[in-house]
């Protein structure tokens, strides 16, 4: 694992943020150790490849130690592991190097037997036994003659053929010692360095139950924070929304307000326009003459509740038996008049074409001041 490219990404973490500063060194700390971890967990597989790959050499189980050695590989974490793991491939190689050539040897024991079961003849037995002739091949030797001179040829040349095969017997017996031999100075030596793995082992296992404990504990400690914090995101959600809910209560008892507001004035204003419309309909103009000009008043109805204290009333003024509108005017702030010229009235033009005691004055509507 690349710790230089960790630890300049969590201190360009540490730069970036101000705010979590404390909390960026805590979270940079606790990878760090947990890398520690991942990194003690690596040297413990990696003993156990290299274990089962010296099981699988000793067994002659050469593709089951060349996967080991592969999962060994990709595993070294530092210089000692790497010369570990060069000890592994050498013992490997002799490993089967020896099985190999226990295999030529009894190959070798055999064809010899072949041969010299097959070959009386020691040129044929000499090319039989160096593979220059397949041992079906040979000549049998036909049965000799009971002479002396023949017996005594044929025993020379069976003591001369057996002397032969005892030597090559001796000498393959021989080499076969020695490296069984070697063999076992080879594996005197990797017990020694199997009893040394295995007390690694032993202490590797019992510090990774420790490792294993303090990650619990980590666990534990962990799974208490999110809980705490669990809680505490809970807490934050249910007073969000009891501040939500009492917001839209709130929102909701203004909103009554404001209608029952809206209600209201509309109901006023509907009283205000049949109270108007009362006024206009009870309201009685008339004209007279007044210091001689033309002066309109009139007399308002009584109507309880007094709903608008200022009204303006607009009129017309006709002659009798016309249609035509000789004249428009506004009483303003009409106040009642029961008929004095010191009372609420509004001047009319002298140019009305009728006499002021034939007038003929409408209210045509009546507005607030």
């Amino acid at each position: 694992m690349n710790r230089f490219m960790v630890i300049s990404f969590l201190v360009g973490l540490g730069f970036a943020s101000h705010v979590h500063a404390e909390s960026s060194k805590d979270d940079a700390m606790s990878l760090l150790d947990q890398l520690d971890q991942l990194d003690q967990l690596d040297e413990i597989e990696f003993n156990e490849a290299v274990d089962k790959a010296y099981d699988c050499a000793e067994n002659e189980r050469f593709n089951c130690a060349d996967r080991e050695i592969k999962r060994a590989r990709a595993l070294v974490f530092d210089k000692a592991s790497s010369v570990t793991l060069a000890e592994l491939v050498t013992y490997r190689k002799k490993q089967e190097d020896f099985y190999n050539e226990q295999k030529r040897l009894a190959a070798q024991i055999k064809l010899e037997e072949q041969c010299a079961s097959s070959c009386p003849r020691s040129e044929e037995y000499g090319m039989c036994v160096v593979g220059d002739m397949i041992h079906y091949y040979c000549t049998d030797v036909p049965a000799p003659r009971r002479n002396d001179s023949s017996s005594s040829s044929s025993n020379s040349t069976l003591a001369a053929f057996s002397a032969a095969l005892n030597q090559v017997n001796s000498q393959l017996q021989a080499d076969l010692a020695r490296q069984q031999a070697d063999f076992q100075r080879q594996m005197q030596q990797y017990e020694a360095q199997r009893q040394e793995r295995e007390l690694r082992k032993q202490e590797q296992q019992a510090q990774q139950r420790r490792l294993q404990q303090q990650q619990q504990n980590a666990l534990a400690i962990q799974q208490q924070q999110q809980e705490q914090a669990r809680r505490q995101a809970e807490q934050r959600r249910k007073a969000e929304e009891e501040r939500r809910l009492a917001n839209e209560a709130r929102k909701r008892e203004q909103e009554a307000r404001r209608l029952a507001r809206q209600r209201e004035n509309e109901q006023e204003e509907a009283n205000k326009l049949a109270y108007l419309g009362s006024l206009k309909a009870g309201t009685r103009l008339a004209a007279r003459n007044c210091f001689g000009e033309s002066h309109v008043y009139g007399v308002l109805p009584s109507i309880q509740p007094r709903l608008v204290s200022c009204v303006n009333v607009s009129f017309t003024v006709q002659c009798p038996a016309s249609s035509v509108v000789q004249y428009r005017g506004v009483l303003n702030n009409m106040i009642s008049n029961t008929g004095g010229c010191y009372g609420d009235t509004v001047q009319v033009p002298n140019s009305i074409s009728c006499p002021v005691d034939q007038f003929v004055v409408r209210a045509t509507s009546v507005e607030g001041c």
